[in-house]
């Protein structure tokens, strides 16, 4: 039988080559052509479909994740100037405004600017009420609430609407530019953190454990970094499973409990529950299960006082917005100090509870992308018309991170 295949095979051969011999030479050099653009398009899939899983150092297996995951979302020098160029106009608003941003404090900080900006609002000071709005957005930029970042600069836009102070509106139009390009930023690293799970989870399924445990913790860090809670919380699962594959039972009940925590202080308590069933199933000691039962419980407690808050922030707001209409400016800025107010104890994760799925992210952040370019343009004429050289390299720096 092999004999037979391999004298059919030589005959099939023959036959192709007397073939190709009488074809004329463009034919010939034509049909060349199409078989090495075949053959490079036939490579590259297999290289895509089938991507090198380690690489070998001194008998050491080195894991492979994204590379973008190790890409900070900013130039860190970059981000060091920014800093230092806001801190800089900012403590003469508030002299607190560099430690309480450097610590964090970012809601002690905004209702900090928000009493200075109806004192503003107050005394009639358009340009004082528009650089305050501007400090808030960027404080918003930083908590990565940027529907929030997007309302006080195109607030503080309206305000200088009739004024002619050009410099003050480039620096706006910039942080415009920020607030998107970090929008686009947040989207790059959900897709990223996206990708390394389901490469962590190919590989925990071909019993590549080490590999797969880092992409997943990849995930599990990048995800947390942007507020993506509940895909940390997925990732906590998938990790889980693997400790218990490899029969590590202690780690693999921390991670559930992690996922449970998760979960439960985001407002999913279906998924907090079934994971705390399984670990019934699975014969957790009691007492650790009745301290995952009260967090559980404390944890929604929380998010549902969270909800609360924000429903009555929500209603401030409206007000303001109707007061404002009105064109009573400080009766409006009454309402919303207490909106702020209200914010103040609401915890973060409930704040970003419900977001985009990553397709969704990354599709609104093609848009993200052409507003950052737009907005920085704008801001380079004006810093360029001023001769204001230093933030004319920063808006040019940061337009080459739009991508």
């Amino acid at each position: 039988m092999l004999r037979l295949d391999l004298v059919e095979g030589y005959h099939s051969t023959s036959y192709m080559l007397h073939w190709y011999r009488n074809l004329p030479e463009n034919s010939r050099i034509t049909l060349v052509g199409l078989l090495a653009v075949v053959l490079v398009g036939l490579f590259e899939l297999r290289s895509s479909l089938h991507p090198p899983t380690n690489i070998t150092i001194s008998q050491t297996q080195v894991p492979i994740v994204h590379p973008a995951l190790t890409t900070p979302l900013v130039d860190p020098k970059l981000d060091q100037v920014l800093f230092e160029q806001t801190t800089e106009s900012a403590t003469k608003v508030d002299p607190l405004f560099e430690t309480l941003m450097r610590n964090g404090a970012f809601t002690t900080l905004k209702n900090r600017l928000l009493n200075l900006a109806a004192d503003a609002v107050n005394s009639d000071q358009p340009d004082e009420l528009a650089n305050i709005l501007l400090l808030l957005g960027q404080v918003s930029i930083e908590q990565q609430n940027l529907s929030a970042a997007e309302v006080y600069l195109f607030e503080a836009l309206d305000v200088l609407d009739t004024n002619s102070n050009e410099q003050l509106k480039a620096g706006i139009y910039m942080q415009l530019g920020r607030t998107y390009l970090k929008s686009r930023q947040i989207a790059r690293n959900a897709g990223n953190a996206y990708d390394a799970l389901q490469i962590g989870r190919t590989q925990f399924s071909q019993g590549r454990i080490a590999l797969a445990e880092a992409n997943i913790r990849y995930a599990i860090e990048h995800s947390l970094s942007i507020n993506r809670y509940n895909a940390a919380a997925s990732g906590y699962e998938t990790l889980a499973k693997l400790y218990q594959s490899i029969g590590n039972q202690f780690e693999s009940e921390e991670a559930q409990l992690e996922a449970i925590r998760l979960y439960s202080s985001s407002g999913q308590s279906t998924e907090s529950l079934s994971i705390l069933e399984q670990l019934k199933s699975a014969g957790v000691e009691q007492w650790r299960l009745l301290n995952v039962q009260e967090q559980v419980a404390e944890n929604q407690r929380i998010y549902e006082q969270s909800i609360t808050q924000i429903g009555t922030a929500k209603d401030y707001q409206r007000l303001y917005n109707y007061y404002l209409n009105q064109g009573d400016k400080r009766r409006a800025w009454h309402f919303r100090l207490l909106a702020s107010q209200s914010l103040e104890e609401v915890s973060k994760r409930a704040m970003f509870h419900r977001q985009q799925g990553v397709l969704a992210l990354l599709y609104n952040s093609n848009d993200a992308m052409t507003k950052a370019k737009h907005y920085f343009a704008n801001a380079s004429e004006r810093f360029e018309a001023g001769e204001n050289r230093d933030r004319l390299t920063e808006t040019n720096l940061l337009t080459k991170e739009v991508y």
